[in-house]
C-alpha cells in the first residue's frame, strides 16, 4: 500500500510539472531544455522526458536541445470573462435543460466554469445544497434558497476557481447525488479533458463521490476536443448536455459509449 501511494504521488507530480511546462509554452513559441530545467528546478533529463511525452500527445515538436509549440494546440488559457462571452446563449440553454434534473433537497457537486455558473443561477430558488469550487458563484445566489458550500483551496484568477490539495479534504467528507461538470473538452476517444491538472483533481473526485446522476455540460465547441489532462473516461458519465452546434458524428460515437445525449433547444 505504501508503495502504491508513492507511485500515485509520483504520477501526480509528473502531471503537475507537465501542466507547468504547458503554461510556460503559452508565452513562448519555443523553449530550450536548459531554461525549463532552471525554471522548474528539475534535471534536464526530466525535462527531456516531459518534452517527449508532450510531443507524443501532439502539443510539442522536439528539436535538438528544446521544443516548439505545435500551432493551435496550446493557447493562452481563456480568462473567465472571455469564456463567459463565448456561446453565451447556448450555455444558458444547456443550464435550463439541466435544472429540472436537480430536485428539492438534492446535494449537488458543481465544478467551476461559465456553464456551471449558469446552472447555479437556474437552481438558486430550489432548496438544494451545492458544493462547488467556483469562486464567484456566491455572487449568483443572492435572494435564493440554496445552501452553498465552497471547497476552498488555491485561487486561480484566470478561471475564478479554487483547486489544489487544500480543496480535497472537504470533498472527501461529502457524498452528492448529482454531479454537474463543465469541461474544456469531451471526446469519445479521450473522455473528459481540461487544460489544468489541478482542475482534473477536483473533477475526478466529484465524480467519485457522486452516488447519483453524473452530467457533463458542454457547448458544441467543446465536443470532440481533447486537452492535456484527463478527468475521466466516458464510462464515468451518464448524460452529456450540449447544443445543436456539436459535431453529430462525434455525438454518435459518444452515445455508443453509453452516454445519454441531450441537445439544448431540442430537448428543452
Amino acid at each position: 500500500m505504501e508503495r502504491d501511494g508513492r507511485m500515485k504521488q509520483s504520477r501526480a507530480e509528473v502531471q503537475k510539472r507537465q501542466s507547468r511546462i504547458l503554461e510556460l509554452f503559452q508565452n513562448h513559441e519555443a523553449l530550450q531544455v536548459a531554461e525549463v530545467s532552471r525554471e522548474l528546478q528539475v534535471s534536464e533529463i526530466t525535462v527531456r522526458r516531459d518534452f517527449d511525452y508532450l510531443e507524443q500527445k501532439g502539443y510539442l515538436t522536439r528539436f535538438h536541445g528544446g521544443a516548439k509549440v505545435n500551432p493551435g494546440r496550446i493557447g493562452n488559457y481563456p480568462k473567465f470573462e472571455s469564456k463567459g462571452a463565448q456561446h453565451e446563449a447556448e450555455k444558458a440553454q444547456i443550464a435550463r435543460v439541466i435544472a429540472p434534473m436537480i430536485h428539492e433537497h438534492d446535494t449537488v457537486f458543481l465544478n467551476a466554469g461559465t456553464t456551471t455558473l449558469e446552472v447555479i443561477k437556474c437552481i438558486k430558488e430550489k432548496h438544494v445544497r451545492v458544493i462547488s469550487n467556483n469562486a464567484i458563484a456566491i455572487g449568483a445566489i443572492g435572494g435564493g434558497n440554496l445552501e452553498f458550500i465552497c471547497t476552498g483551496g488555491v485561487y486561480n484568477e484566470k478561471t475564478r476557481s479554487f483547486a489544489g490539495d487544500l480543496s480535497m479534504p472537504l470533498l472527501n467528507r461529502v457524498y452528492a447525488n448529482v454531479c454537474v461538470l463543465g469541461v474544456n473538452g469531451i471526446s469519445s476517444k479521450d473522455g473528459i479533458t481540461t487544460y489544468s491538472y489541478p482542475e482534473t483533481m477536483i473533477n475526478e473526485l466529484m465524480l467519485k463521490r457522486c452516488k447519483g446522476v453524473k452530467i457533463v455540460a458542454a457547448d458544441g465547441s467543446k465536443v470532440g476536443k481533447t486537452y492535456c489532462f484527463t478527468s475521466a473516461l466516458l464510462n464515468a458519465v451518464d448524460i452529456l448536455v450540449t447544443d445543436s452546434s456539436a459535431d453529430p458524428a462525434e455525438l454518435e460515437k459518444i452515445r455508443s459509449c453509453g452516454v445519454r445525449i441531450l441537445i439544448a433547444g431540442e430537448n428543452s
